[in-house]
């Protein structure tokens, strides 16, 4: 729950502190940097908190099976291998 205060907070201070047409360089470059660390940090403190959960059962990712094959069958059959 911390993190996710610091998250909040980086990105609220990090948001009032844009400046885009501002002279000075904290304001218009280290700012907008700021924010999108603080929302790439946010993000991926959503995705490990909750977890992502995929439809298919047994599938890895990408649909790469258990077994290391791109779904389908192992290729071989009554067609000889061809």
């Amino acid at each position: 729950m911390k993190s996710f205060i610091i998250n909040f907070a980086g990105l609220v201070g990090s948001w009032y502190m844009i400046d885009l047409t501002s002279e000075n360089s904290l304001n218009s470059v280290v700012a907008p940097l700021l924010f999108t660390a603080f929302l790439i940090s946010s993000v991926l403190w959503f995705i490990v908190k909750f977890g992502i959960t995929q439809g298919s059962g047994t599938g890895g990712y990408f649909g790469i099976g258990d077994s290391g094959n791109f779904g389908g069958g192992d290729g071989g059959g009554s067609d000889g291998g061809c």
